[in-house]
C-alpha cells in the first residue's frame, strides 16, 4: 500500500474511531442513537469507558498518520482491539441488543484488513546497535 493511501486510510479510520468518544460524554444518547439501551450504572460505566478507549485508539491512529516510526506499533494495537470487537460481535451477531453494532463490526473489519495489508507489505525494520 502506498504511503499516500495509508495516510488517507489512517486519517479516515482515526476520525471515525474517535467519534465513539461521544459515548464517553453522553453514553445514553449515543447508545440510543445506535439502537441500543443500557439502563444500569454498571452498563453505563463500561459504555463510557469503551467510548474513552475508542477515542484514545482513534487519536493514536491519527498520530500514526505523520509519525511513521510509531505507526507499526500503533497499527498492531489498533488492529488487535478492532479484531477483538469484530470477533465478539460475530460470535453474538444475532443478539438483538447488539444489532446497533453491526456497522461498527463491518467498519472495524475493513480497518483490520487494511492495517494488516500495510503491515505485511512493510516488514519491521531491524535496528542497528
Amino acid at each position: 500500500m502506498q504511503e499516500k493511501s495509508i495516510r488517507k486510510v489512517l486519517y479516515v479510520s482515526g476520525v471515525v474511531t474517535m467519534l465513539a468518544g461521544l459515548q464517553f460524554l453522553a453514553p445514553t444518547l449515543f447508545l440510543q442513537a445506535s439502537g441500543m439501551q443500557v439502563g444500569d450504572v454498571t452498563g453505563l460505566f463500561f459504555a463510557r469507558h469503551w467510548g474513552l478507549m475508542a477515542f484514545v485508539v482513534g487519536a493514536l491512529i491519527l498520530y500514526a498518520v505523520k509519525q511513521v516510526e510509531a505507526r507499526r506499533a500503533i497499527l498492531l494495537a489498533a488492529a488487535t482491539e478492532k479484531l477483538g470487537l469484530v470477533v465478539m460481535l460475530l460470535i453474538n451477531w444475532s443478539e438483538p441488543a447488539l444489532q446497533g453494532l453491526h456497522i461498527a463490526a463491518i467498519f472495524d473489519g475493513a480497518c483490520v484488513l487494511l492495517y494488516l495489508i500495510y503491515l505485511l507489505e512493510k516488514p519491521a525494520q531491524a535496528t542497528v546497535s
